[in-house]
């Protein structure tokens, strides 16, 4: 009888459920799954037929991953955007116009792309009591983000404009593949 259980991916009812029975069980388990973000996983499980009892009851934290491309540390050289389109994506105008950003303006290292490599940006949502009881009384994915956002959460999107103001990857590559927090 083992304490974990590694599911590769659940894209259906029957592994969803035998995931939810397993879990309910005592097993640690964990999957992959794929949503937009944290928040979605839930409602994702609810309209594979899960009932919203037995994902409160069988989840615990959900986490969200991107894969973002770096900046060629060979053809690395700063660039310059406009305030408006950093305040347009989220970042408060005061750390804005402090913000000095980076792209790669292509090599033979990173083929002419300015992107060698990449890096994970995450959300990490602890599903709380608070968060539980949203699900039972039916709030949609949106309302869940903003509980969890007000709850501490850091989203996909924020994670990655960190790693856009720590110079590791650029704004295009953040706003491509993370979603406006709601």
């Amino acid at each position: 009888d083992p304490d974990t259980i590694l599911v590769g991916e659940i894209r259906d009812y029957e592994t969803a459920e035998v995931a939810v029975q397993a879990a309910l069980t005592g097993h640690l388990v964990l999957s992959t799954l794929h949503t937009n973000d944290a928040p979605s996983t839930v409602v994702r499980l609810m309209n594979m037929g899960i009932e919203a009892f037995l994902v409160t009851s069988a989840v615990n934290t959900i986490v969200a991953q991107r894969l973002l491309r770096t900046i060629c540390g060979k053809c690395r050289e700063p660039t310059t955007v406009p305030v408006e389109r950093l305040t347009e994506v989220g970042i408060p105008e005061q750390i804005a116009t402090q913000l000095r950003l980076f792209k790669g303006k292509g090599c033979q290292v990173c083929n002419n792309s300015g992107y060698k490599g990449r890096v994970a940006v995450y959300e990490v949502m602890d599903f709380s009591s608070n968060l539980k009881e949203m699900v039972l009384a039916n709030c949609t994915a949106i309302e869940l983000k903003r509980a969890a956002i007000k709850e501490g959460m850091r989203t996909l999107r924020v994670s990655a404009l960190q790693k856009v103001a720590d110079g590791v990857t650029t704004l295009e590559e953040a706003i491509a593949l993370t979603s406006a927090d709601g």
